[in-house]
Parts: structure tokens; sequence; C-alpha cells
């Protein structure tokens, strides 16, 4: 009989000691943890929407505008005058580099060398410069400045 109740005794401490393991405990929600997620996960949201903002950006490429003046001297008999010889504005996605300006350069000096008016008045050129603004409006502005006198 002892052995009869010992072994009920065992199986019914197993019995509960394996129901104690099956429910494990709901855990109560934690506002301060749940707050710190929170934040996390809008913080995550806000460096993504900024990284696919900087992205978006830099694939649409600004344009810029470019045009080049030259300041050219002429003999008309016997004084030399002073004039301006500006390109046309041409519309550009990336900084120009050293060596692309001075193509850019070389190749307007050499369209005035080739015009009739420097070929007929021995034209030169004493001064050059070149010009890159973001706007067109702000690049026709700056190159009717040289090209238009105002009285």
């Amino acid at each position: 009989m002892k052995k009869i109740l010992l072994s009920a005794l065992l199986l019914s401490t197993a019995l509960s000691v394996l129901s104690c393991e099956k429910s494990k405990p709901t855990r109560e929600p934690d506002p301060y943890i749940d707050s710190i997620q929170a934040r996390m996960k809008a913080n995550e949201k806000i460096q993504f929407e900024e990284i696919d903002r900087k992205l978006e950006a830099h694939a649409k490429a600004q344009k810029r505008y470019v045009f080049v003046r030259l300041l050219v001297e002429e003999d008309y008999g016997m004084d030399t005058r002073r004039a301006n010889f500006v390109s046309g504005i041409q519309d550009i996605t990336q900084d120009l580099s050293e060596d692309e300006k001075a193509q850019l350069e070389d190749l307007i000096i050499s369209n005035y060398l080739s015009s009739s008016s420097a070929q007929i008045r021995n034209g030169r050129v004493t001064k050059k410069e070149t010009f890159v603004l973001n706007t067109y409006a702000e690049a026709s502005a700056k190159r009717n400045s040289f090209l238009i006198i105002d009285k």
C-alpha cells in the first residue's frame, strides 16, 4: 500500500511539473519597452526616407549653364578697339573639369580667330572668362551684360 501511495504521489508530482512547464506565463505589455521599440522603428523609417531622398536628388542631376566671354582687341586703322566676343549658352549636367573648361575656351577662341572680323582687323584675345551659372535666366542676364550697352 505504501508503494501505491508513493507511486501515486510521484505520478501526481510529475504531472504537476509537466503541466507547469507547458503553461508559460504570458508577458504583460511594458509601455516603456514598447515606446522604445516604436521610437526605433520611427527612426529607422526616417533614416531610410532620408537615404531615398538623397539618392533621388543625386539621380536628378542639376542642370547648369555655361558660356565663355573673350575680351578681344581689333585694329581699326589708327586706333585699336576692345570688344567682347561671347559664346552661346550651353547647358551641362555635371561640373566642368579643368580639361573640359580649357577645351571649351579653346573652341570659342578658335571660332573668334577664324571669324572674318578677327581676320580682317588682326584680332587678338586679351582675356578669357568662363561663367557657370545655376539657372538659364542668370546665365542670360550675365551674358547680356557683355552684349548690350546701356547709354
